[in-house]
């Protein structure tokens, strides 16, 4: 069997033992695909049979094997150099892309996508930012409008509240229980004396006592009230009335019981302490009942304010407390409410005390600064004996201000704020000097002992003793009175005396220069020129004896006798020796200029050291050009002399310079300068446009005056001077400036609201830059571009939109600048007439016809129209409730019209009417009710 087994097997296959063990089963180890197809191939099957075997098969099949390995070789390499090629075509075409310089149109569609975007965005930003300003704003109005009406609903409910309460105790106090059947009448037994018990000692006591204090507290209040301390009664009399009966012993006494009584004096246990705190109970009825003499700004001040509220509801609380003691209903809720305002108020009234003695002690302390400096300056006087004559009664004041102020803060702070004061005046004096005696010298001068350098080669011989009446010649003195004319020209007194009542800052400026007084001044200087060159020495002397009178004259105005400069500047300003040095040719110009530049630093105010130093350092120019800049140096010194002067005695005319007008206007009157007939049809004409008031009423009267006055200023009329009534002629100028003023923002306002409407806008949205920006533009020199371009800098507009409003703006600009216009005339011929010393007549080449200031457009005749009305109920409001209401409601009232930008101008524009108002009823009340009588018997009749 082996063997037949062997010989059916195949040709070399070993014996089947053999074979049995080299098999190798399939699954007994997983190789990878990569391997298993390649010794599962035929090559790789052949190579291992031909291994495994003893060197059988052919020699071919040897040779195959190699072709074919070799074959796939080659293929191999093909395929990789095929690949390499491929990838050094990738390589080089990626080479030349990026050699190849890029477009760029590309980038310059990025950038205008990332403009457009950004663009997009703003603009989406822009009106996104209105859209939530004007949802902020319509809460806020919504909620101020509900907490409005919320206080309206407590308002009304609480006075229900009252009238409930007032119908209760009416109703309880006239209940009478319904008559019912009576009983019979019962014979009463009479009980003889021994048969009441009697009431032993100590039960009389307790009843008496108990009788005593219910019966107290009726007796303390009816004690203060016959004392008369009650706000009412209090307003009725004098503030030193008031201040008698609240300082005299019954009416302390009344009080101190009452506020013990009360509950507010538990705590104070000292008499003195007792004491102060009445009186700062009774200061509360006086501050309330007096508060323009009781403080010292007027209670104008928000410390002030506070006060007197407080005390205005201690005030009512303790009057009500008085008036329930009386009826015996005092209850303890009452007491403590009382302990609780009067604390506040004392916390008040010692804070406010506190802030006024201190403002007080500066003034002292300033006083006597004052006059300690008085006393340094006046040291150095050794011939006129001013320190002897002086000295005592400065001394004097000194003392009485040290006693008041050591009563008023305590000796110890006194005295150290006194020294420190003093020493820090005299280091300040000391530093002055000691800077004004450093002042640059002139090289050709040497230094003398003096406080000024006086030049040598100005002053070479001794001066004569000056004499003070200097003989002129009528040369000099028509050359001093030509120099004269490029000063200043002050207003009349009266004039002068009404500006300082409506505006108490009022300073006097230098003249704007007119081409009257341009011309003036060329021909001086035309003439000075001529005269020297034709006249020689003698016209040269003459000029300048002028010059030095003049200067003279000026200086010697802005000090006193008692000046150390006084004899210095008159012995150094000796026109008849500078004549003969003149004469002589010994007269040096810049020296001169610079020894004067010198004596005027230690007089002219801080703010013109700069101009003197200006002066004296400009050396340049010729004599005449400095005498001329010389000139108007000792002008604005006069005028700061003055201004200073003004500031004095602000209060005394404010206080009492309508008796000044009022007697001046009588006097026309009976001089026949004017009468009242343009007063009477200006009262009678506004009379017609007041109806519902009783016509006998003040505030009927308060009505006429402010139709009256608003019709005059803001009608869209032509304005001229015959217009004005009598007593508002000094005002015409000032009058004039309000209408300008307000024709220009109903130009802008006009303009904006047009713009808001155009560009579908809210007419209450602010445009407070844009109309900040067109209220800053002269309006004499502005354009309708301009303006146009204000405003579209901050909203764009189509072409459409813009050619529209362009049309608007020139029609209601020219009307603006009219107004402008002849409000700059009137103040060019004001100033004339007062250059040139005549009366100021504005009647004078003023034409009828003229209406360049008289609107034409509905929009802005509807603004002026409502602006109109407005400041009529502002300034006809009578009562302070009434002004308060009037004035809290002006934003919304000019939001309404559609300028709600324009809040703080229309203020202004009621503060200068108001002021004018005052003082022309104060000045010529008189005759307003005179008109007013006659108006009212004409109607009845």
């Amino acid at each position: 069997m082996e063997n037949s087994n062997s010989d059916t097997g195949p040709a070399g296959a070993p014996p089947a033992r053999l074979a049995a063990r080299l098999q190798r089963r399939s699954n007994s180890r997983r190789r990878s695909s990569a391997h298993s197809s390649r010794r599962s191939s035929i090559s790789s099957l052949h190579s291992r049979a031909s291994t495994l075997s003893c060197h059988g098969g052919p020699h071919s099949t040897h040779i195959a094997q190699h072709l074919r390995r070799a074959s796939i070789i080659e293929n191999r390499k093909a395929r990789l150099a095929e690949r390499a090629a491929h990838a050094e075509q990738v390589r080089l075409r990626a080479a030349a892309a990026k050699a190849v310089p890029k477009s760029s149109n590309s980038e310059e569609k990025a950038l205008a996508a990332q403009a457009a975007r950004e663009k997009l965005l703003a603009e989406i930003t822009a009106r996104c930012e209105e859209e939530v300003r004007r949802a902020k704003r319509v809460a806020e109005e919504t909620k101020e409008r509900k907490a409005a009406e919320h206080a309206k609903l407590r308002d009304e409910m609480a006075e229900r509240h009252a009238d409930a309460a007032k119908r209760r105790s009416n109703y309880q106090m006239n209940f009478r229980r319904p008559r019912t059947t009576s009983l019979a009448a019962v014979e009463e037994k009479k009980i003889g004396p021994q048969d009441l018990k009697s009431m032993s000692q100590n039960v009389a006591v307790k009843v008496i006592q108990r009788t005593w204090r219910a019966t107290r507290p009726r007796r303390i209040a009816r004690t203060f009230m016959k004392a008369g301390i009650s706000v009412e009664d209090l307003k009725k009399m004098d503030f030193e009335d008031v201040t008698k009966l609240i300082s005299s012993e019954a009416t302390m006494a009344a009080s101190m019981r009452l506020v013990k009584h009360l509950g507010i004096l538990d705590h104070e246990t000292d008499e003195n302490a007792r004491r102060g705190a009445t009186r700062v109970f009774l200061g509360a009825f006086m501050v309330v009942a007096h508060p323009v003499e009781a403080f010292s700004h007027g209670g104008k001040e928000p410390q002030e304010q506070d006060l007197i509220a407080k005390g205005q509801v201690l005030v009512t609380a303790v009057e009500a407390a008085v008036a329930s003691l009386v009826e015996d209903q005092q209850t303890p809720a009452t007491v403590d409410g009382l302990q609780q305002l009067f604390n506040d108020f004392t916390s008040g009234f010692h804070a406010w005390k506190t802030q006024d003695l201190g403002i007080l002690a500066d003034v002292m302390i300033g006083s006597f600064v004052n006059l300690d400096l008085i006393i340094q300056t006046t040291k150095g006087d050794r011939d006129g004996n001013v320190a002897e004559e002086y000295l005592q009664a400065i001394r004097t004041e000194q003392t009485k201000i040290l006693v008041r102020l050591k009563r008023l803060i305590g000796h110890d702070k006194a005295m150290d704020r006194i020294r420190k004061a003093v020493r820090k005046a005299r280091r300040d004096r000391v530093a002055q000097q000691a800077k004004e005696s450093t002042e640059h010298v002139p090289r050709a001068s040497t230094p003398v002992d003096m406080d000024i350098d006086i030049a040598p080669s100005a002053l070479l011989t001794p001066p004569a003793t000056p004499s003070r009446e200097v003989q002129r010649s009528e040369a000099a003195s028509s050359f001093v009175n030509r120099l004269g004319l490029t000063m200043t020209v002050l207003p009349p007194n009266r004039e002068i005396a009404h500006e300082i009542q409506i505006n108490g800052t009022y300073e006097v400026q230098q003249q704007p220069w007119t081409d009257s007084r341009k011309d003036l001044m060329d021909a001086l200087r035309r003439g000075m020129r001529d005269s020297i060159q034709q006249g020689g020495t003698q016209a040269e002397s003459a000029w300048t004896h002028s010059m030095v009178i003049l200067v003279k004259d000026k200086i010697m105005n802005l000090i006193s006798q008692r000046h150390p400069l006084y004899d210095k500047i008159d012995t150094f300003l000796d026109a008849r020796l500078i004549e003969q040095q003149v004469q002589k040719g010994m007269f040096v110009y810049n020296d001169f200029f610079t020894t004067i530049a010198n004596m005027i630093k230690q007089i002219c105010s801080p703010g013109r050291d700069e101009l003197v130093q200006q002066f004296s350092d400009n050396t340049s120019d010729d004599t005449i050009e400095r005498l001329f800049s010389l000139i108007n140096i000792l002008d604005i010194m006069t005028l700061d002399h003055i201004n200073f002067q003004f500031r004095l005695a602000s209060k005394s005319v404010i206080e009492h310079g309508h008796e000044h007008e009022h007697s001046m206007f009588a006097q026309d009157l009976k001089g026949r300068v004017h009468g009242l007939e343009h007063t009477k049809l200006w009262w009678n004409n506004a009379r017609r446009g007041i109806s519902g008031a009783n016509p006998g009423t003040s505030a009927y009267a308060n009505a006429v005056y402010a139709r009256a006055l608003t019709d005059l200023v803001f009608s869209n009329t032509p304005l001229t001077y015959e217009h004005f009534p009598e007593t508002l002629r000094l005002d015409y100028i000032r009058l004039l400036k309000v209408r300008a003023r307000t024709f220009h923002v109903v130009a802008v306002a006009s303009t904006l609201l047009t713009s808001k409407i155009r560009l579908r806008r809210n007419r209450e949205a602010l445009w407070s830059k844009e109309a900040e920006r067109l209220m800053k533009l002269d309006i004499l020199s502005t354009d309708v571009a301009t303006i146009v371009r204000q405003i579209e800098s901050g909203h764009m507009m189509p072409d459409s939109t813009k050619s529209g409003l362009i049309d608007f703006v020139s029609r209601v600009l020219p009307i603006a600048s009219g107004a402008a216009s002849k409000l700059k005339t009137a103040e060019q011929e004001r100033q004339e007439a007062i250059q040139e010393r005549r009366e100021y007549d504005p009647a004078r080449g003023q034409a009828e016809a003229d209406k360049s200031d008289v609107f034409g457009e509905q929009i802005a005749t509807f603004i002026l129209k409502s602006l109109k009305e407005h400041f009529f109920y502002r300034i006809a409001a009578s009562s302070t409730a009434e002004k308060v209401r009037v004035t809290s409601g002006a934003s919304e009232t000019l939001a309404r019209i559609g300028m709600p930008e324009f809040v703080s101008e229309a203020g202004g524009i009621v503060d200068v009417l108001e002021r004018v108002k005052n003082v022309d009823l104060k000045a010529h009340e008189k005759w307003y009710d005179q008109i007013a009588t006659e108006s009212n018997e004409a109607t009845v009749s």
